[in-house]
């Protein structure tokens, strides 16, 4: 799917939200809308982002703003949120992933810091989320002889090892980290230290 194709699915949408969304020169407004009205313009200059951010505000019904340069409004926060995580939605759908990010944010014209931010704080809410919820359904259990043989595994790659991070070994061998003191203990036998 290409900018055309997506601003076209994104102008039908707010006009089914019964908007009479115009082109035209909206005074330095590249998108607008007011739900309360049924009203809302865009300029030829407006992207994806654009549209799906006030696509948003029609959806939340939002009819409040302070002026012209309302960036302290949360609803506007709310709305670019929104936005961002609706385009990744259509953009994983068409089979796009981390990889193509940055096709994501040329096709979208999102903002790349904040696009970065919101998926990536997303995608880490949902992994964690799905770990909680398999947590308790699986119980891994290991015993000292499997932990021992992972750990001579994972030191046999040093030359020399002065510090061991703990956490980066039982992510290396995907082992939760309920283990640590287990690990740890099991270190600290086979390199001597207390």
């Amino acid at each position: 799917m290409d900018e055309q194709e997506l601003n076209s699915l994104l102008i039908c949408e707010i006009e089914n939200q019964h908007i009479d969304y115009r082109f035209g020169d909206w005074n330095n407004q590249i998108a607008w809308v007011s739900p309360l009205l049924g009203l809302g313009g865009y300029e030829i200059y407006a992207r994806p982002f654009d549209h799906a951010h006030e696509l948003s505000h029609i959806i939340n019904h939002d009819n409040y703003r302070s002026g012209d340069c309302d960036t302290t409004n949360p609803n506007e926060s709310r709305a670019h949120k929104e936005a961002i995580l609706l385009l990744w939605d259509m953009f994983e759908k068409q089979g796009g992933d981390y990889s193509n990010f940055n096709l994501f944010i040329d096709i979208t014209g999102c903002p790349y810091d904040f696009a970065f931010n919101i998926i990536s704080n997303e995608f880490r809410e949902m992994h964690e989320a799905i770990n909680e919820i398999f947590e308790d359904e699986i119980k891994v259990s290991i015993n000292k002889q499997e932990m021992r043989e992972y750990i001579v595994d994972y030191i046999s790659y040093f030359d020399v090892i002065e510090t061991v991070s703990i956490y980066e070994f039982l992510d290396r061998y995907h082992l939760s980290h309920n283990f640590y003191e287990m690990a740890k203990k099991e270190f600290q036998q086979l390199l001597g230290t207390t």
